[in-house]
């Protein structure tokens, strides 16, 4: 039913980043101070390679020179983990003056184990820094590789929710939203049974534009079924390949994916007109989702027919003809700078599309 495509891939080292833009290994566009600035913001995530390189010249994030790396590029706004010794001050200040917005980044994880004082202190300084919501997630990783068993997936589930019963009171103490992410854990009606269970103004949905295409949801049908709960963004496109056990799935350029990443953000603006775009562009290889196999389904053993159906369907009528990114094959020097294009890229389409 699907063709292999794995070869292609990885043997058409010629245009080996497609989407990711090639020519910006060799040739990086300027970047004018004076440059009008992107309503559209980013995400720690999609800074993946410039926060590495920053890590590896010292250990210690400078969440200004963050912004500044952001801004440079077009971005009007950042979603990072802010460390909890920085000169909120000073941070406020350079936000001001680039006339850039902030939101948080945490992960709630084992938080109700061990970790709530630092969570609140975290929540705290990112209220005084103004940002709207702190995006978090419950889980790292991807569900069908992650749990070998059912049972695996539903102890994780009882943590997670003992992490949300732990930390939600402290953001509502704090008077801090929580915007937590569909992150390739819950498809969007687990997802949405959460955000019903606990019914809060402090607790909305971060939404990812294309993390549930892996969940074999819909990817408007994750849009239209969170729009009612969302506080904060993961915009991007994807393209799809088949391979042998199931489809390939890449981030995008705007222009390359099969989604109306437009339209689906104008229902999420019509839905909360106070929300700030943000982008996850994440400069990598695609990842493949074994649709096919018995393993990804080992947690769900109530769902498939239909979905596995629709999932097909849709990607054998949205195959990209472009190759997908190959970015690992790179230099660090290459990686990196694809990565600053994607941004600034994103951030100039966003001039339009989301006007």
């Amino acid at each position: 039913m699907f063709k292999k495509r794995e070869d292609d891939m990885t043997t058409r080292r010629d245009v080996m980043m497609g989407g990711a833009a090639l020519a910006a290994a060799s040739a990086m566009p300027a970047f004018a101070a004076d440059k009008p600035k992107s309503a559209l913001g980013t995400s720690q995530t999609a800074l993946g390679h410039y926060m590495r390189s920053l890590r590896a010249n010292g250990g210690k994030i400078d969440p200004i020179q963050v912004v500044d790396h952001v801004h440079d590029l077009g971005g009007g706004g950042v979603q990072f983990t802010v460390p909890l010794d920085a000169d909120l001050k000073k941070l406020r200040a350079r936000l001001d003056h680039n006339r850039m917005f902030i939101q948080g980044d945490l992960d709630l994880l084992t938080r109700h184990m061990n970790d709530l004082p630092a969570f609140e202190q975290a929540l705290k300084n990112y209220k005084a820094l103004g940002a709207d919501c702190v995006r978090v997630v419950c889980f790292v990783g991807r569900r069908y590789e992650t749990f070998a068993s059912l049972q695996a997936y539903k102890d994780w589930h009882v943590s997670a929710l003992a992490s949300l019963d732990a930390c939600l009171p402290v953001a509502e103490r704090v008077g801090i939203a929580l915007a937590m992410e569909n992150h390739k854990d819950r498809a969007v009606d687990e997802e949405v049974e959460i955000l019903q269970k606990y019914s809060s103004q402090h607790l909305g949905a971060n939404v990812d534009f294309g993390n549930n295409v892996a969940m074999c949801d819909d990817p408007m049908d994750v849009i239209t079924k969170l729009a009612p709960y969302a506080k904060a963004t993961h915009l991007k496109n994807m393209a799809v390949q088949n391979y042998t056990d199931g489809f390939l799935l890449s981030e995008v350029l705007p222009e390359d994916g099969f989604m109306d990443i437009a339209a689906m953000w104008q229902v999420l603006k019509k839905a909360n007109p106070a929300i700030k775009p943000v982008h996850e562009m994440i400069t990598r290889d695609a990842l493949k989702v074994p649709v096919l196999s018995d393993k990804y389904w080992t947690t769900w053993p109530d769902r498939g027919g239909k979905y596995l159906a629709d999932t097909i369907r849709l990607v054998n009528a949205n195959q990209s003809k472009k190759s997908l990114p190959v970015i690992s094959t790179l230099s660090p020097e290459a990686q990196a700078q694809a990565e600053d294009s994607n941004n600034s890229r994103y951030f100039d389409w966003a001039k339009t599309a989301l006007a």
